[in-house]
């Protein structure tokens, strides 16, 4: 069977959203495997198993699936971690807690999936639409913190400033992402974790 044919009978079996999402996940992947340089029609092609009229199909050009593949990427993360907050009795250092361990549970601190984060951030800089998408992201992610803080400080009886707590967490999160995905044997996923708790302690803890 050629590739046009093989092409032909998946289509007919598949619905046009989930060849989709077959291909943002095989561009990810590609991502992940080869950097963002390395990454081109090509290989995503080989990834997905697919011709590049599949994708022309589906897709505009490159840049829109990379664009939508980041977007589904940020939009997996926000359902891994904000969406798991949703509990209204929880008490805010619970879900500070729950928040950092989120950031660093085995289904998202994996070689593979830090890649795919690693890839995007090398080019968002020199693309506004996925800066705007990673914009959006991380506000979502300050606020959130900010508001958790501010709720610790409520309860406590103390003043926070919410905001450079919230920079400082996310960027202590994202700084551990970084090391760890050039070198997992560095330190574990344990101790990453404990490393934000600690500072986390520290942020709700009055002088």
């Amino acid at each position: 069977m050629t590739a046009s044919a093989a092409d032909k009978a998946r289509s007919s079996r598949e619905t046009p959203e989930n060849r989709r999402h077959s291909l943002i996940q095989a561009t990810m992947r590609a991502i992940a495997k080869f950097g963002y340089a390395g990454t081109t029609i090509a290989t995503i092609c080989a990834e997905a198993k697919i011709s590049r009229g599949l994708i022309n199909h589906h897709f505009q050009s490159k840049e829109e699936l990379i664009h939508q593949s980041y977007k589904t990427l940020c939009d997996e993360w926000e359902s891994q971690t904000h969406g798991m907050l949703q509990d209204s009795y929880q008490q805010p250092e619970d879900k500070l807690r729950s928040m950092i361990h989120l950031s660093f549970h085995p289904r998202l601190f994996k070689q593979e999936y830090l890649g795919i984060w690693i890839g995007f951030w090398s080019i968002i800089g020199k693309s506004p639409a996925l800066k705007k998408i990673n914009r959006a992201m991380y506000g979502l992610d300050r606020s959130t913190y900010q508001q958790i803080f501010a709720e610790i400080a409520d309860q406590r009886g103390i003043s926070i400033d919410t905001r450079n707590a919230a920079i400082t967490l996310i960027a202590l999160t994202d700084g551990l992402w970084l090391d760890w995905c050039l070198d997992p044997k560095g330190f574990s996923q344990q101790e990453a974790e404990a490393a934000c708790l600690d500072v986390a302690r520290r942020l709700i803890t009055a002088p």
